[in-house]
């Protein structure tokens, strides 16, 4: 394979490789595979393989058929298709954060964060380093790791996190025209991972902020206002999330708009992202099925969840727009039964949520005769 080679010219997130290189070494060790077993199939120095997987020689500065052989290789070793697969966007994830770092030295209008609408496992990978929450593919890998302790997460140092996290708000600032909404946006959701008090105050004026422009933005204008209350319930704020909530309950686009973004972050409209947010949410209720979505809220739906009230309120509207999910699938339709007993006695629901949850069981005893 030789010592990697760039064919482009390195864009700054490219000196960035943590996610990546985690990644490589969960699966070389899934693959049984110690670093000098693994330098050798592949022709390569050890010290090599140590940098890629410390994140100090960037996978993304790689040949793609270089790595294209590399996940060859870790697959035939036995490590699991679907988790060498999420090598790409753990490369796109580290870019994203390469580039945010490095800020001061690249255009924003070519910022990464533009490029296309998140899906839930690319954004599982940005906030991994600083959340510890790794995409779901990936949980088992991290909990069979052997004795003794060992990193859950990508390396993220503290200077670098903060510098994150102060250049996401300068973005966002940066780029407040149309043109520049979906960046804004998906900056605005990333800073719900921040814990310090100044971005919380920023994130709540920037409710303020989606709020007025929503009427005059329609539908991407309130998909704004949503990122901005999410982002706020992370930081423990919960009262923007249930204002959203309760207006969107008497406004069947924002309604539609909810479910459909969630739908295609879970993958119902298909792996590709979109664009923009025009493209996602014109996709009609009917055009996918409802099952991945259905799963992914059931396996959410917890007393005390942070967005409890959300995926509650997003549960109604999926069964309201896809009646035939409780005849589906019998066990499917007895794991929402318990899910719906154990979320009637969550104290924190908003009282809307309560009734999004009756009118859940009552369609569940429907299909029951």
């Amino acid at each position: 394979m030789g010592t990697p080679v760039e064919t482009l010219s390195a864009s700054q997130g490219s000196r960035f490789g943590a996610v990546s290189g985690f990644l490589l070494k969960l699966l070389r060790e899934s693959a049984r595979l110690t670093q000098n077993e693994f330098a050798e199939l592949l022709g390569v120095d050890p010290s090599t393989v140590y940098g890629w997987e410390s994140g100090r020689r960037p996978l993304a500065a790689l040949r793609a058929g270089d790595l294209t052989r590399i996940r060859m290789l870790l697959t035939r070793h036995g490590a699991r298709p679907d988790a060498c697969a999420l090598l790409i966007e753990a490369l796109e994830a580290d870019i994203i954060i390469g580039d945010t770092l490095a800020l001061d030295l690249i255009d924003t209008d070519t910022h990464p964060l533009a490029a296309g609408v998140h899906q839930r496992t690319l954004a599982n990978l940005i906030t991994w380093p600083i959340t510890g929450r790794p995409p779901l593919q990936l949980v088992d890998l991290i909990g069979r790791r052997g004795r003794g302790p060992r990193p859950d997460r990508p390396p993220f140092p503290a200077d670098d996190r903060r510098r994150f996290f102060d250049n996401l708000l300068l973005l966002a600032d940066r780029c407040r025209g149309p043109a520049d909404a979906l960046l804004r946006r998906q900056a605005v959701y990333l800073l719900g991972n921040d814990a310090r008090a100044d971005s919380a105050d920023w994130l709540t004026d920037e409710l303020g902020r989606a709020v007025r422009c929503a009427n005059n933005d329609g539908a991407p204008g309130w998909l704004r206002v949503r990122s901005s209350a999410i982002a706020l319930a992370a930081t423990g704020d919960r009262e923007p999330l249930c204002a959203y909530l309760t207006r969107a309950h008497d406004d069947d686009t924002q309604e539609i708009t909810n479910l459909t973004y969630y739908a295609y972050w879970v993958g119902e409209l298909g792996p590709a992202p979109v664009t923009d947010d025009y493209a996602m949410i014109h996709v009609a209720p009917r055009q996918w099925s409802g099952q991945q979505l259905l799963r992914h809220l059931v396996n959410r739906l917890r007393p005390g969840a942070e967005q409890a009230d959300l995926y509650t309120r997003t549960l109604a509207d999926l069964i309201a727009s896809h009646p035939h999910l409780l005849a589906a699938d019998p066990t499917l339709r007895r794991t929402l039964s318990t899910v719906v007993e154990q979320m009637s006695g969550d104290c924190e629901l908003m009282p809307q949520a309560r009734r999004d949850l009756a009118n859940v069981a009552y369609a569940l005893r429907l299909a029951r005769q």
